[in-house]
């Protein structure tokens, strides 16, 4: 017999770190030490950090798995929506492919479904197991390994400081204003606030003017050589700016670092820096026919998914979708959630919603739990997904009425890693 309950006992957690390790070899070294480590930071965590929780999935009294899950806020449209995420996912070695990380996920989605909780996310392990169990995609990251030169140059840079732990309210409420600003943003967690200021490799540089921080850059060093002590990258762990003249100024201290770093390291989400870097080439020289040359690496991580159909679109009650008037059926489909198979009729007038229940409609839309939850973000459109045979559409003349319903003139941006 199978439970799942939160890990409460420092036994637990001993036991629950030896799963992790053996579940992501390539992260962790294996060592007495790192897992003595690890078990004090896992349970610091939930000591200290209300949003965190460790639970494990026991079989006849022996843990087998764990997960960790987390309380986040998240700006959906300007409104702080609570939602849930989930990491660490990991599963003994010797229970392997018994779908243990799927009852795992399971009880996830149930424990958020008790909190009154409609939407999730996570980072995957692999992105087409979690697909099939009904995440879709979220925003891509793009990879940027550029010369210092590469980042322009700006009239000064006297608004630049160190941040340290000391100042750690000034970064915070910098990150809050740019949250309330930017779709899809997660409110930090107080275990992240730790990440950046209890790391000794870190290093926080800040643009403040008139006693507030407008902007900042989180950083550490990477040796590129065993034999020469001088060649280094500079990894950007995070970048928030709320003007361009923060900015400018931040990268104006970056574009300084010439004689020390080799290349900087950028992970963004936003899709046109290059229109901000001198130089995005990557160094490579590689040549994409017929003439592209080689810049960002691309990838994708972070998960979408609704739980609830009908409590998701709720909460977007208070959302105007573009000024569309039209009221369609929306099939759901999801085949790990039954609850989640549902029909609305949802009404749209001059862009405000509610949802009906007579059986009048314009048009009928099917759509898998997946697709939905990506396209009801921003993530993709309903015209993308139609051409690639993702959603099915009654009558093909409501096409552009759909495409605008569901159109999202912001893509979302997470930077939390969880």
């Amino acid at each position: 017999m199978r439970v799942v309950e939160k890990l409460l006992k420092e036994q637990d957690f001993v036991a629950f770190v030896n799963i992790v390790v053996g579940a992501y070899p390539g992260k962790l070294n294996g060592t007495q030490t790192t897992k003595e480590q690890l078990k004090k930071l896992f349970m610091q965590n939930q000591s200290n950090d209300e949003s965190l929780h460790y639970y494990g999935l026991w079989e006849n009294d022996k843990l087998i798995g764990g997960m960790r899950l987390h309380d986040f806020q998240m700006n959906l449209f300007s409104k702080m929506l609570p939602i849930g995420g989930v990491g660490l996912v990991a599963v003994d070695l010797l229970h392997k492919k018994e779908k243990a990380a799927k009852e795992l996920i399971q009880h996830f989605f149930n424990i958020f479904l008790e909190k009154n909780i409609h939407f999730v996310a996570l980072y995957p392990f692999r992105p087409d197991f979690y697909k099939k169990m009904g995440f879709g995609y979220g925003p891509k990251i793009y990879q940027y390994l550029v010369e210092p030169s590469s980042f322009p140059k700006g009239p000064t840079k006297k608004h630049l400081k160190y941040l340290t732990v000391e100042d750690q309210q000034q970064l915070v409420d910098c990150y809050n204003r740019v949250v309330a600003k930017k779709h899809g943003m997660l409110l930090k967690t107080q275990s992240e606030l730790s990440f950046i200021f209890n790391n000794p490799d870190n290093y926080v540089i800040a643009m403040e003017q008139e006693g507030t921080v407008q902007g900042y850059i989180a950083f550490s060093f990477n040796k590129q050589s065993d034999s020469n002590f001088m060649l280094n990258n500079l990894v950007i762990k995070e970048w928030i700016y709320e003007t361009p003249e923060a900015l400018l100024e931040l990268s104006t201290f970056l574009n300084s670092q010439a004689d020390q770093v080799n290349r900087i390291e950028w992970n963004t989400q936003e899709e046109n820096v290059h229109f901000f870097l001198e130089d995005v080439r990557n160094g490579t020289n590689h040549l994409i026919p017929s003439v592209y040359h080689a810049s960002a690496v691309s990838g994708i991580g972070l998960m979408y998914r609704i739980i609830n159909v009908k409590g998701f679109f709720d909460e977007l009650l208070t959302r105007n979708f573009n000024g569309v008037t039209l009221t369609f059926k929306l099939n759901v489909m999801d085949s790990l959630l039954a609850k989640n198979n549902q029909q609305l009729i949802v009404e749209a007038v001059n862009g405000t919603i509610k949802m009906l229940e007579s059986d009048s409609y314009d048009v009928e839309v099917t759509i898998d739990v997946a697709e939905l939850s990506s396209l009801v973000m921003g993530v993709v459109t309903v015209q993308e997904l139609f051409m690639l045979s993702r959603i099915q559409i009654s009558d093909n003349q409501y096409l552009q009425a759909l495409q605008q319903f569901f159109y999202v003139f912001e893509k979302p941006t997470c930077i939390s890693a969880f």
